[in-house]
């Protein structure tokens, strides 16, 4: 299998979207993201649909280079970082984010929601980091279709 260019792009681009709706409910009043059941929907999907991109462009890359795939999402990060397309050190803040995923898939009644904005303050950036990252790999910029 080959890395298909369209295939990362489509999923960054999309990613990227996300990213930018994260950044407007991290603006949010504290009183309005403890009151408004919509931006807390808003926050449970747009974290859980940046977690499904970053864990389909890793597989897609690494299948696409002919490397292991992981079977857990928890390995996919990890195994990002081993084969150079990421940062050891932003794999390690996002090492939650398979578990978060899992959470926000399988255990939706017990999300903690106050939990889910402290997550957005603090690890946005790292989320841009990943998108950033992802779009510098060379089979993005290779001229190849």
């Amino acid at each position: 299998m080959t890395v298909r260019k369209a295939v990362i792009q489509s999923r960054l681009a999309h990613l990227g979207r996300i990213i930018r709706d994260l950044e407007r409910l991290r603006v949010l009043p504290s009183q309005e993201r403890e009151a408004n059941s919509l931006a807390n929907l808003s926050l449970e999907r747009a974290l859980h649909v940046a977690a499904e991109a970053i864990f389909d462009i890793g597989h897609h890359l690494l299948a696409g280079r002919g490397l292991d795939v992981p079977a857990a999402y928890r390995e996919v990060l990890p195994a990002l970082a081993r084969a150079g397309i990421i940062d050891p050190a932003i794999m390690e803040r996002l090492d939650g984010l398979a578990g978060l995923r899992n959470i926000l898939v399988h255990d939706y009644v017990g999300v903690d929601t106050a939990r889910l904005w402290q997550l957005l303050d603090e690890r946005l950036d790292d989320l841009r980091t990943v998108h950033a990252a992802l779009g510098r790999i060379p089979e993005l910029h290779d001229g190849s279709a």
